[in-house]
């Protein structure tokens, strides 16, 4: 009898062969919450584990907390320097530009948030000469999203009582904002809010000098289901490299879903090899010991912490 599993996290495209029962993890009865983000994984005690914050399970990780069983797969890779929005007609010429400027983002410790000042940090750039002002980005502030974390940096501040970034922004009262997600608006020809850069070329220079595209997310189980079947963590490494290996089969072949599609994947083959989202630790371990040596940096943790025993769990369950 298969073992019923309940995982939780955003829809991306490459895990939909899971979703749709194309790929079915071996021994597993899976069902997966795509309809509330991320929070089932923590605060749904019928939810088994999910997609999840890097940048939270490695803080947690180097505090002693051994809740959650990480594992090396990663939902959400993607480049930062996209996320640097200005108001239109605004001009800064750079990274090292944004020294002396104040810049908007929706939390200090956010695994994508992290990346940012890291990436900043690996261009030259003294974070601790910008001012950070936290707010939510479009609408009210939530659990994790628009608040100074107790202990933060003297140069990290609130921003205005009620207001988002984007208000901020269009009201002169931040220099520039950083969101991973665009506003609606962003995709019309007269939007307000645009790139602050050319990010296209500055992301393939990124990749080309460090060798990775940054994650963000990984999925985690909690520790007493894996305890009881400790299986489950090759069964789903397994399922979740074979969606995506559909997936990418899928769109190569289906490459019409948008007009230039076909164009991307050719352009995206080139430039990052056949796998630019590789699972696993020892293809990540450089990416993740930047980012766990910078959240140090950044005063998150009081340590670095090591991936490999942040990711112990896993090499011992999946050989």
């Amino acid at each position: 009898m298969a073992l019923s599993l309940k995982l939780a996290g955003y829809p991306w495209d490459h895990i939909t062969p899971l979703l749709t029962g194309d790929v079915k993890p071996e021994g597993i009865d899976l069902s997966y919450d795509t309809a509330h983000g991320l929070s089932p994984v923590t605060d749904d005690p019928t939810c088994h584990g999910g997609e999840a914050s890097l940048g939270l399970y490695m803080i947690q990780t180097s505090r002693g907390d051994r809740s959650f069983v990480g594992l090396p797969i990663f939902p959400m890779f993607a480049f930062r320097h996209r996320c640097f929005l200005v108001k239109r007609g605004t001009k800064i010429e750079s990274l090292k530009a944004l020294e002396r400027k104040r810049v908007g983002m929706d939390g200090w410790p956010n695994s994508g948030n992290t990346w940012t000042k890291l990436t900043l940090h690996q261009a030259g750039v003294d974070i601790w000469k910008i001012t950070w002002v936290i707010a939510p980005l479009y609408g009210p502030p939530d659990a994790t999203h628009g608040a100074v974390p107790p202990g933060a940096p003297e140069n990290v501040v609130s921003g205005a009582p009620g207001k988002s970034l984007r208000e901020m922004l269009l009201a002169g009262e931040i220099d520039v904002m950083v969101a991973a997600f665009m506003p609606d608006d962003f995709f019309t020809p007269d939007s307000p809010i645009v790139p602050m850069m050319e990010y296209r070329s500055a992301e393939i220079a990124y990749y080309k000098e460090h060798g990775y595209i940054p994650a963000h997310h990984i999925v985690k189980l909690h520790r007493e289901v894996v305890e009881e079947n400790p299986w489950i963590v090759k069964s789903l490494m397994t399922a979740f490299t074979e969606s995506k290996r559909l997936w990418v089969e899928r769109r190569r072949h289906l490459a019409d879903t948008t007009p230039f599609l076909l164009a991307e994947l050719s352009e995206t083959a080139a430039i990052f090899g056949d796998d630019w989202q590789p699972y696993g630790l020892e293809p990540n371990l450089k990416m993740l010991t930047d980012f766990c040596q910078d959240q140090y940096r950044q005063k998150l943790v009081a340590a670095p912490v090591d991936p490999k025993a942040a990711f112990a769990d896993y090499s011992r369950l999946a050989t």
